[in-house]
């Protein structure tokens, strides 16, 4: 359905009286006084029965941290019967297990066979903010706000949006109409704090993301957040406190373990580190950051081989980790493992033929096996591809003279 098309429909809605969001108690006058007498609830249907333990056994495994079946529940569940509330729990799900091109998929199905609903709109804005689809999350949002411009949540998810395409200011302004709108909406508090830390505005995410956090105590996401502005105001000791609270309180958090992997680092506490982004990375083996991380890690604490493996699991992400492969290459030099490095260098160029740091890290394997003129053109290579800043120009100028002389090579 096109946006036109959406907009007519909702506008032709927006004339009808709300429905209340919590169901209201049928009563019935008793015939001899005040007292009054509930509606009896009508027995499922068979398949009613199914669909309600389906759904069951998808609450039990998302609460278990098995993402793999909650998402194959809920899709069963979704078949049998759409509903906002189904659909609002499974993107919830996959977004916090960064599995958002699948909240995508999963939203835009509702949204499209909803189109009235404008709350499937903004469950449908939130996946497409989680993929960094910013463009169309601002169109999705936007029309929520143009039909119903004393919603909060619709100036909520329009300025995540804002924020994420790089545009601050205008989605600053939106998230603050959203927190005058709705004061006490610890939701709202949240993605003000957020979004002011995305802007560098450290002091101010701090207090906003304080406030967030005393209409909700326990609330993990403002936990994590905080830690993390915390650190960038260098009081890294209390920002580990924060994080060590959020994964205490939803151990299934790998963002939070991952950036407490990152405040422990910066601690200098490197074997906790590990643990941490190990944690990080088991609970979102897709995500090439955690993977690589982990391989940081481990290639700190002298972890040659699980390092190996785990910065080949950082390019086996999605995306692939930008530094994954040149860091791979570094371990195996290190291990001495020149050949197996040659051949990994010289594969990743088959696949990045214009990646300077990738014929760097050549030039020094084949210097180290003495294939001085191989080292010399990997060198010059980098050169011509390598900004004129990169620091490392001057030790690949160096390495050229001393290739040459030890190879003869004019």
């Amino acid at each position: 359905m096109t946006t036109l098309r959406r907009l007519f429909v909702a506008a032709a809605l927006a004339a009808r009286p709300a429905l209340p969001l919590a169901a209201a108690t049928l009563t019935v006058a008793a015939c001899g006084g005040s007292s009054t007498k509930k509606a009896k609830k009508p027995t499922p249907k068979p398949d009613q029965v199914s669909v309600v333990a389906v759904l069951q056994a998808a609450r039990t495994a998302a609460a278990a941290g098995d993402v793999a079946t909650a998402d194959a529940k809920y899709r069963e569940v979704e078949k049998a019967d759409l509903t906002l509330e189904v659909v609002t729990e499974h993107v919830t799900l996959l977004i916090k297990h960064d599995r958002a091109a699948d909240a995508v998929g999963v939203a835009k199905t509702y949204y499209e066979a909803k189109p009235s609903d404008s709350n499937g709109s903004l469950v449908y804005a939130n996946a497409l903010i989680a993929a960094s689809d910013f463009t169309t999350a601002i169109e999705i949002a936007g029309e929520v706000v143009d039909l119903q411009g004393t919603n909060p949540a619709g100036f909520d998810a329009r300025g995540r949006a804002l924020v994420g395409a790089g545009r601050p200011d205008e989605g600053l302004e939106d998230l603050r109409k959203a927190v005058e709108l709705a004061p006490q909406e610890f939701e709202y508090q949240l993605s003000y704090g957020i979004g002011l830390e995305k802007a560098a505005k450290v002091d101010e995410a701090a207090l906003t993301l304080r406030s967030a956090l005393k209409l909700k105590p326990d609330e993990p996401r403002a936990l994590m957040h905080l830690g993390v502005v915390r650190r960038a105001q260098f009081e890294v000791k209390e920002g580990i406190g924060y994080l060590m609270q959020a994964v205490r309180i939803d151990p299934n958090f790998a963002e939070a373990w991952f950036n407490l992997a990152i405040a422990q680092n910066d601690m200098g506490d490197n074997i906790e580190a590990e643990n941490s982004a190990a944690k990080a990375a088991a609970l979102a083996p897709h995500v090439g950051t955690y993977a690589y991380v982990y391989g940081e890690m481990l290639r700190i604490n002298k972890k040659i081989d699980e390092a190996k493996a785990a910065y080949q699991k950082a390019l086996d992400g999605t995306p692939p980790h930008p530094k994954a492969a040149v860091k791979l290459a570094l371990v195996l030099y290190d291990a001495g493992q020149y050949a197996e490095a040659e051949v990994f260098l010289t594969d990743m160029l088959a696949k990045d033929p214009k990646n300077a740091s990738l014929y760097y890290n050549l030039g020094w394997v084949y210097s180290a096996q003495k294939k001085y003129k191989l080292g010399v053109d990997a060198f010059e290579k980098y050169l011509s591809l390598a900004p004129k800043e990169d620091g490392d120009r001057g030790k690949a100028t160096a390495e050229i003279k001393s290739l040459k002389k030890k190879g003869g090579i004019r």
